[in-house]
């Protein structure tokens, strides 16, 4: 599962940063003997003209079977080609042009251990960024950890200790589907939605993602709880008095 993330402060045909993210992910081998290859991930075999620029299309031909450059190997995945497998965190991702929802779904693969982002439109991988808290990488290749004005706030001590507790007695690799786990987690969104001033799922599932190691599509499915009390509708399951009583308990922690 894939626990460091950059991004391109780019968009559009903008061929320099495909250079310049293989060049960061050269440098991030250099200094890791872990890392096996770099992947240039692209969304289908038709969309590599940014490489084909790049490289030269004879060439983009073989990086589908892989290559060595600079003694690196890379290789061109697709999304439907690249998949997750059992083994130890190694690749280095470079998501080409891709949406915020493919590069979550990349992001639970457990031999994936780095993500550098190239946004083709800025809007479609902010929710990413704020999420994964991506640093941004400067023209000398350098990056820019102070960054913070895209990334979500912090969730308030109520909510952390509410679902540091949930992480703690649910089955994490199952996330929620669980009927015990199911129920415990929507009431604590109940709880929470009460009592707290607001309850905001895009930080709470950045939270959960971030620091709490949840899977995106685990935490997706406590965003949907959440967005469901939002906006005024509601959902079965989960106690629904003595709440109270679980939001003093968070309180007093």
């Amino acid at each position: 599962m894939a626990k460091n993330f950059y991004f391109s402060d780019t968009e559009g045909n903008d061929d320099e940063s495909y250079e310049r993210a293989l060049n960061f992910a050269e440098k991030l081998v250099k200094a890791n003997n872990e890392f096996k290859r770099i992947i240039y991930l692209v969304p289908s075999k038709n969309s590599t003209g940014w490489l084909d620029r790049l490289f030269g299309e004879q060439t983009v031909k073989k990086m589908f079977n892989g290559v060595k450059l600079s003694g690196t190997a890379v290789k061109i995945e697709t999304i439907r080609t690249y998949t997750n497998s059992y083994n130890d965190p190694s690749d280095i991702v470079i998501c080409c042009g891709l949406n915020s929802e493919e590069i979550f779904k990349v992001q639970d693969y457990r031999h994936v251990d780095t993500i550098i982002a190239i946004p083709w439109q800025k809007e479609s991988t902010a929710s990413w960024i704020k999420t994964a808290k991506a640093i941004k990488i400067n023209e000398d290749l350098s990056t820019d950890k102070e960054f913070s004005s895209n990334n979500y706030s912090e969730p308030t001590e109520m909510v952390k200790n509410a679902f540091e507790e949930l992480t703690s007695v649910i089955n994490t690799s199952t996330g929620i589907a669980h009927p015990s786990d199911n129920s415990r987690a929507k009431t604590y969104v109940r709880a929470l939605h009460k009592y707290e001033p607001e309850l905001n799922s895009d930080i709470v599932c950045s939270y959960l993602i971030r620091e709490l190691g949840w899977k995106t599509k685990h935490a997706d499915d406590i965003r949907k709880l959440i967005d469901t009390l939002n906006n005024g509708k509601f959902f079965h399951g989960g106690e629904k008095t003595g709440l109270q009583n679980y939001y003093k308990r968070w309180k007093n922690k």
